[in-house]
């Protein structure tokens, strides 16, 4: 079957059962082995974390899909040099629920329900995710000592912001991390971008462009509270509205552009500790996903990916 009979081949069953296909070898990373069937379980599985994914062209679903694996296996090969898998079980449950919760499922059960309907299996799942977990354990043990949190700005930036009718504005945020190379410009990149969100919808082009873990999801970070944020991010959102894009923020070794998802003018009784507390995770959380990238792009640099 050459190159051409193939790829038409797997656009056309992107959403037909998979029992019954003939399995062939689409690459290798490292040692390990990644067939056809492995491309059409990751689109699935992207699809259920960014539902969007649906409306995208196969050709690039199938990107998508090399391009998760790669990572995947990558992080794989290295985590395994520290961790064994399958060894986190009560703490891995507690990570899957926030996964299921985060696509609207309520309960484990629902989830998995959801799962067979897309033809996934609850444990390949699962295995995708414990990597996951195991590499932000990897990424915190290595950079632990590197984190620099400055608690008294936090401190005076929470006193600041604080007004006399505790009012607080939160903000759903979703975000596009991305690097640029000698090839192509910050302009330029941006443009592309941009113009992926007008064809496609943000949350695709977040799947296509954002080096960040929320990328699976479509770029969604959650909710913030503004005594939450960076004084250098609530500059760049405060006068956006519901919909709009954020100008390309410089993030240690990358750029952010966020999008205001929606927002809301909450009023909250005023804990400036518990204040200094989300204020010094989120810094934090942060951080080590800029490490995260350095670390992955260091150790990809060593992998091996033949086709």
């Amino acid at each position: 079957m050459n190159k051409l009979i193939r790829y038409i081949f797997s656009s056309l069953i992107i959403f037909m059962p998979l029992y019954g296909l003939e399995s062939f070898i689409s690459f290798k990373v490292n040692d390990e082995i990644v067939t056809n069937i492995d491309l059409e379980t990751e689109s699935r599985y992207l699809i259920i974390l960014n539902s969007e994914l649906k409306n995208t062209d196969n050709n690039t679903l199938l990107k998508l899909a090399k391009e998760s694996i790669i990572k995947e296996k990558i992080k794989k090969n290295e985590v395994q040099k520290f961790y064994k898998l399958g060894d986190t079980v009560d703490y891995l449950n507690e990570i899957i629920q926030g996964y299921y919760k985060r696509i609207g499922m309520k309960n484990l059960n629902e989830f998995e329900n959801y799962l067979n309907e897309n033809n996934l299996d609850l444990e390949v799942v699962k295995n995708k995710i414990e990597i996951e977990m195991l590499w932000n354990k990897l990424i915190g043990s290595i950079y632990a000592n590197q984190i620099n949190i400055n608690e008294e700005f936090l401190k005076k930036q929470i006193e600041k912001n604080s007004n006399d009718n505790n009012f607080d504005i939160e903000y759903e945020l979703s975000e596009i991390v991305f690097q640029i190379s000698d090839e192509i410009n910050l302009s330029n990149k941006v443009d592309l971008i941009k113009k992926d969100i007008v064809e496609q919808g943000f949350k695709n082009a977040a799947n296509i462009h954002s080096i960040a873990d929320s990328s699976k999801f479509g770029g969604n970070i959650g909710w913030f509270a503004e005594k939450q944020l960076s004084q250098k991010t609530v500059t760049a959102i405060k006068d956006l509205e519901i919909g709009e894009l954020s100008k390309p923020l410089k993030i240690t070794n990358a750029f952010m552009i966020l999008k205001i998802e929606n927002k809301k003018q909450k009023k909250v009784e005023m804990n400036k500790d518990e204040l200094l507390k989300q204020a010094i995770s989120f810094e934090k959380n942060k951080q080590y996903n800029q490490f995260s990238i350095i670390y992955y792009n260091k150790i990809k640099l060593n992998s091996i990916i033949s086709e």
